[in-house]
């Protein structure tokens, strides 16, 4: 999603973009045509880096593409990596590609830049929040005493989450995306906001936060809950993934605690300052992206040049790529018998 809002900005903005991924789903790919008008390439032979203006690059996609000299390279390409954990090779930061190439990292929390610059990165960091897209932002709406209408967002949900959704079935509408939900569907700024509360975690939370919407923090690493003055220094330190406090509770428990303490919900949404809510707006980091310090692309590829360690991380970025690419074929495989035997 994060890639998918930074090519809608840019998109806006009169850019021509191009997407690469390793792999297009048929939803992102639906996506792209929609927002974009274009069909994301997965042939990593097609991408020059330095053709294009600007390059934003995760999951360590970067040693995959060519850096040769050619006719149409320009003068400076800026080159932005997104890191959006500190858990996974690729996540991870420190490599020789991103000392040799990249302007500026872009983290999405603040205790993932901090892991950047434990592991070795020089390169300059910007926390961008998990920030949120301008479309979601709105003022306080009035919200009911109870919760009528309950968003969940998730792609891990929880046993006792699922038990919890069951109890709440019996005095609200429920609607799940991800998890159990048998399509896929991104999540909208018409979606949050018509609902009274959303179940999530991750950057749903920011989509909430910044339509004021109440939120609830928990998911299969536990959570916080409801957000207050107390919990959400916390919370957001650990980008909202529940594993601030990893507080496990039972299924009766967290029905009843978010029907109990909904109005702490709401009251948080309401208190937040338009101010404190400009940290999650995302426009403001991607305009500052494209007016950040570049080096020039002569500069870049001698310190490729430079780097011992290249030839070894082509040939771990290639094999991810291989290994990703067979583990969604045997998936592909076992729906489809799955689907035959049924």
């Amino acid at each position: 999603m994060v890639a998918l809002e930074w090519a809608t900005h840019f998109h806006a903005l009169g850019y021509e973009i191009c997407l690469f991924a390793n792999s297009a789903g048929r939803t992102m790919a639906k996506l792209a045509a929609e927002r974009l008008g274009i069909t994301p390439t997965d042939d990593s032979s097609q991408i020059r880096p330095f053709t294009y203006d600007l390059v934003y690059a995760q999951h360590q996609v970067l040693p995959l593409f060519g850096y040769d000299e050619t006719a149409e390279d320009l003068q400076t390409t800026r080159i932005i990596i997104g890191r959006l954990s500190r858990r996974s090779f690729m996540e991870s930061g420190g490599w020789a590609y991103e000392r040799a190439l990249a302007d500026a990292v872009f983290a999405n929390s603040a205790l993932t830049a901090e892991h950047l610059l434990s592991v070795g990165v020089t390169t300059p960091i910007t926390v961008f929040h998990n920030a949120a897209p301008n479309a979601f932002f709105r003022s306080h709406f009035d919200k009911p005493a109870t919760p009528r209408r309950i968003t969940v967002v998730s792609n891990h949900l929880d046993p006792d989450v699922l038990g919890a959704l069951e109890i709440l079935k019996r005095s609200a509408q429920v609607q799940v995306f991800g998890g159990t939900a048998t399509t896929s569907t991104l999540v909208c700024p018409e979606i949050i906001a018509a609902t009274d509360l959303v179940i999530s975690i991750g950057k749903t939370v920011q989509y909430a936060l910044a339509s004021r919407t109440p939120v609830y923090v928990y998911g299969h690493f536990g959570g916080p809950g409801y957000l207050d003055p107390e919990n959400i220094e916390r919370a957001h330190r650990f980008s909202f993934t529940g594993r601030c406090c990893e507080r496990p509770l039972s299924a009766e428990r967290l029905a009843q605690e978010i029907l109990d303490q909904y109005g702490k919900g709401v009251a948080f949404a309401r208190a937040s300052t338009d101010r404190w809510l400009q940290t999650f707006r995302l426009e403001p980091y991607l305009e500052a992206a494209a007016t950040l310090p570049a080096r020039s692309n002569d500069e870049k590829r001698s310190a490729l040049k430079r780097e011992k360690m290249i030839p070894q991380e082509r040939l771990m970025a290639e094999h991810a790529r291989e290994n990703y690419l067979a583990v969604e074929r045997s998936a592909k495989l076992v729906h489809k018998f799955l689907v035959n035997s049924a």
